[in-house]
């Protein structure tokens, strides 16, 4: 592993424990919820591309997405995607229909780390708003 990498985070599997541990569900996010993960996975981005992090320092999530939502407004999947100076529109985050959630299955560790990072801080606020 590069030494520009900093501790690897989390697994993806670490990641979707948390999530689970956390008590959450799709029932628990709404597009408002996916609009703050985005703002969050706009932060990391810009602290790790600054930090020399990301493989590029160009790493960004799109503001677009995909989402489809139940009739009470919870999210049924939706699909955050990310771009840099030589790519678009590559999977950032995935929440898919059947439950599973995907991080940037493309991505090395020191592109994952932000994308972790968000989505913890990410799973800690919606805890917070289910609780409340």
């Amino acid at each position: 592993m590069s030494t520009r990498w900093k501790e690897v985070v989390c697994t993806n599997d670490e990641a979707r424990k948390y999530f689970e541990d956390k008590g959450l569900s799709y029932k628990n996010i709404n597009e408002k919820d996916i609009r703050h993960l985005i703002a969050y996975l706009s932060d990391e981005f810009d602290i790790s591309n600054q930090t020399g992090e990301t493989s590029v320092n160009t790493m960004d999530v799109n503001s677009k997405y995909k989402i489809t939502t139940a009739g009470d407004g919870h999210i049924v999947s939706c699909f955050l995607t990310m771009k840099s100076h030589y790519f678009k529109d590559r999977e950032c985050i995935s929440f898919n229909e059947d439950g599973f959630i995907g991080f940037a299955g493309w991505a090395d560790p020191g592109n994952l780390n932000p994308i972790k990072r968000a989505f913890l801080r990410w799973c800690d606020r919606l805890s917070e708003k289910s609780s409340s």
